[in-house]
């Protein structure tokens, strides 16, 4: 937790509007850190994470040039639970790490508050550098619909992964602060508004 960035945690499960509260957030003049931006960059050409992958992974799952193979690397990490909790435990700590450099420069420039948009933001440990955690969810159905419309999965494809991720009370048990979304796309943004307001007076009134 830093001293002066007031730091909002962002999750929620796929298909729950998450993106857009982001989005919405970042319209309102708020930084908002992208976790799976950084997730890219610590596995950039030479990098030590990527190396440990090698390591954990074998060397096949590097270009020819040494960068990520992509499609490589998931194969090998998501074949059982055990490959992928290997993937996160190599990954995640350095993901941390380039967040706290980040909000270490953001300290410097005399941001006021700061949003991680985190689709594994518990998973990885990340919501203990949040000053407060907020969960974006939604009904099950109306997820299953926002997925097949945005990414153009079969339906099965759409349920498998919605089943990989963690069921709705994982994140609204956890969460400080939960935004349902359960109306149409102007209620929602209504809500990002209201929380980006709320983000504001929570930096100041610490």
């Amino acid at each position: 937790m830093t001293d002066k960035v007031y730091v909002v945690g962002l999750t929620g499960p796929t298909g729950s509007g998450k993106s857009e509260v982001s989005r919405r957030l970042a319209e309102a003049q708020l930084p908002v850190i992208d976790a799976d931006v950084l997730a890219r960059r610590v596995v950039e050409p030479g990098s030590e994470c990527l190396r440990r992958l090698a390591e954990a992974f074998s060397e096949d799952i590097l270009n020819d040039d040494g960068s990520l193979n992509r499609r490589q690397l998931a194969k090998r990490a998501f074949a059982t639970p055990e490959d992928t909790a290997l993937l996160n435990s190599l990954t995640h700590p350095y993901i941390i790490a380039l967040t706290n450099q980040i909000l270490m420069r953001m300290e410097q420039t005399h941001e006021r508050a700061a949003v991680i948009d985190a689709p594994l933001l518990f998973e990885s440990g990340m919501d203990r550098i949040c000053d407060i955690t907020v969960a974006v969810v939604a009904p099950f159905e109306s997820r299953l619909r926002r997925i097949l419309e945005r990414d153009g999965l079969t339906e099965a494809q759409a349920r498998a992964r919605m089943a990989a991720q963690q069921p709705e009370n994982y994140y609204s048990s956890r969460a400080a602060v939960v935004l349902s979304n359960n109306g149409d796309l102007a209620s929602l943004c209504a809500k990002a508004d209201g929380l980006a307001a709320k983000i504001r007076e929570w930096a100041d009134g610490r």
